[in-house]
C-alpha cells in the first residue's frame, strides 16, 4: 500500500512538473516562431530587391529553405490559393490557419503586411517588409523577456504544485 501511494506521488510531482515545463516552451515557440517570420521576411526583400522573380516562387522558395518545408504561413498561402484570390487573400487565410503560438498583436502585424502583399510597387513592398520587420524585432524582444521572465516562474510553479500537493497528500 505505501509502494502505491509513493508511485502516485511521483506521478503527480512529474505530471505538474511535466505541465509547467509545457507551459514555459510556448513562451519558447513564440520567440522561435517571431524569429523564423522575420528571417523569412529579410529573405523576402532581399529577393524582391534583387530578382524579379514572382512572389509565388519567392514564397516557395521560403518555405523551403527557412522553414524546411514544414507547415508555414507562406507553404499555407500558396495551397491555400485559389485562381480568384489575389497573394494578400490567400495570405491573410494562412495566418488564419496557422495561428501557431503567436499572441493577437504578432497576428496583427502579420495580417497588415499581407494586406499590400503584391498591391505596390518594388520599393513599397521593400519599405513595407521593413515596416513590418522593425514591429515584428520589437514583439521578438518583448517576447525574450516573457520568455525568461514566466518560463521559469512556469517551471518552478510546476515543481512547487506538485511538491505542495505531495505534501498535502501524505
Amino acid at each position: 500500500m505505501a509502494g502505491l501511494k509513493f508511485g502516485i506521488l511521483v506521478l503527480i510531482l512529474i505530471v505538474t512538473s511535466k505541465i509547467g515545463y509545457l507551459k514555459s516552451e510556448t513562451y519558447k515557440i513564440r520567440v522561435d516562431n517571431l524569429r523564423k517570420i522575420n528571417e523569412a521576411l529579410l529573405f523576402l526583400k532581399t529577393k524582391i530587391e534583387f530578382t524579379y522573380e514572382p512572389i509565388t516562387s519567392i514564397f516557395e522558395e521560403i518555405s523551403n529553405v527557412v522553414f524546411d518545408g514544414k507547415d508555414n504561413i507562406f507553404k499555407m498561402s500558396l495551397v491555400n490559393k485559389n485562381s480568384n484570390d489575389s497573394i494578400n487573400e490567400s495570405w491573410i487565410n494562412a495566418v488564419d490557419t496557422l495561428k501557431n503560438s503567436f499572441e493577437k498583436e504578432d497576428i496583427d502585424i502579420i495580417k497588415s503586411f499581407g494586406k499590400l502583399l503584391g498591391k505596390t510597387d518594388k520599393k513599397g513592398q521593400i519599405s513595407e517588409i521593413e515596416i513590418t520587420r522593425i514591429l515584428i524585432e520589437k514583439n521578438i524582444n518583448i517576447a525574450e523577456r516573457e520568455k525568461d521572465k514566466n518560463g521559469k516562474l512556469y517551471k518552478t510553479l510546476g515543481v512547487v504544485s506538485g511538491l505542495a500537493t505531495c505534501i498535502i497528500l501524505i
